[in-house]
């Protein structure tokens, strides 16, 4: 496996061989992140108001709440900044600069409009590609930054919340719920929730802790933190300390109630725990068990984009149309958090039937097509000799 940013990423784009831990790191928070969006996809009518900006723990119960909301968001977020840095690390060769940025340019752009599709069509308000795909193309300029300073960078977004100058995620607020909104399911109200985020600062909010986060990926991946340099003890004592400061933060009664200046830390928290997951997860990687273990999800992390649009339609048009999953909605979390174990399961071994046979996902593949029209239009097989060998 490769582990150096420009060996990784010689070649054309379909000679690159990828980083397999990112990948699992990638197929984790994809499919962790359903356990979070899935209660709004399905609560009852009138149950949520049109203020609700973005999903939050208060979605999610028990130990999903405390350990996986927001901290897939922070994965993700993290993991494109890794990703930048694959991507341009060919801007110093031949094809020059250039070439990389029209590249890397287009990819977001169109990773942008699949993200409006999703929210448009597919119906689901907090979609959090289009957000991504903009703020991927704010951090292009920061790729030659040193890593003190990227992670600097990153942490600014966290400190501003501490202080109170800027909401965190989802702290604008949206439209009167007397508006007739809130009387309708997610789906039927998603371009209403959509547009309140753009209500204050909210999507800006958004924005810029997605841009900081991605820095923080940045600097992580630089000092070959996400993809599993760094030594069993190193990444030991950070899952220990990083775990320790995002729960103390998550268990911790807030000082202030919502709304009120300062004394914000659930940035903090998030973050700490976001960085918890990548040590433990680079830890176990680096035991035959541990990989053996964490192996399917590289499938998972290779067609993210298709498992994140079926989660909506599954969550949004399937499981929200069911007798009985409004009660469950409303009666506590634990029916909701089991039956989004089973969708995840189910989307773990599809991923991975899928892969023995494609190189990418559906909705990847439209993607990939729409970056180069020249390419055949046939959806690639996996070949024995290709079978590691994918896009950065």
């Amino acid at each position: 496996m490769s582990t150096n940013v420009d060996e990784a990423c010689t070649g054309s784009r379909t000679e690159r061989p990828r980083v397999q831990v990112l990948d699992a790191l990638r197929g984790i928070a994809i499919l962790g992140i359903f356990f979070i969006n899935l209660p709004i996809m399905v609560e009852p009518p009138g149950e949520t108001s049109a203020k609700v900006t973005a999903p939050g723990s208060e979605h999610a119960g028990g130990a999903v709440g405390l350990l996986v909301d927001g901290t897939q968001r922070g994965l993700l977020q993290m993991l494109f900044g890794a990703g930048m840095l694959l991507l341009t690390a060919r801007a110093a060769r031949p094809a020059g600069p250039v070439a990389v940025a029209d590249e890397y340019s287009r990819r977001n752009l169109w990773l942008l409009g699949i993200g409006l599709v999703h929210v448009f069509l597919v119906r689901w308000a907090y979609d959090i590609v289009h957000v991504y795909a903009m703020a991927a193309l704010f951090l292009f300029p920061f790729r030659l930054v040193r890593p003190a300073a990227a992670l600097l960078l990153g942490l600014s977004f966290a400190a501003l919340t501490v202080v109170g100058a800027v909401p965190g995620f989802g702290g604008a607020v949206g439209p009167n719920p007397d508006s007739g909104v809130a009387g309708a399911l997610a789906r039927d109200r998603a371009v209403e929730m959509w547009l309140a985020t753009f209500d204050g600062f909210g999507f800006w909010s958004v924005l810029l802790e997605s841009l900081c986060t991605m820095l923080v990926g940045v600097a992580l991946f630089k000092w070959g933190v996400l993809q599993g340099l760094r030594s069993r003890p190193f990444y030991l004592t950070l899952a220990v300390v990083a775990y320790a400061i995002g729960c103390a933060v998550r268990l911790t009664p807030p000082t202030a109630g919502p709304g009120s200046p300062g004394g914000d830390f659930g940035e903090v928290g998030r973050l700490s725990l976001a960085v918890g997951h990548i040590a433990a997860v680079n830890l176990a990687w680096q035991t035959a068990v541990g990989r053996w273990l964490l192996s399917p999800f590289i499938a998972a992390g290779r067609t993210a984009l298709s498992l994140y649009v079926m989660q909506s339609v599954v969550g949004l048009w399937v499981l929200a149309s069911l007798p009985g999953i409004a009660l469950a909605a409303g009666s506590g979390g634990d029916q909701l958090m089991a039956t989004a174990a089973a969708v995840v399961l189910g989307q773990l071994v599809l991923a991975n039937l899928w892969g023995r046979f494609f190189k990418s996902g559906p909705v990847e593949w439209c993607w990939h097509r729409l970056l180069d029209l020249s390419r055949p239009s046939t959806l690639a097989p996996r070949t024995a000799a290709g079978a590691l060998q994918a896009d950065c």
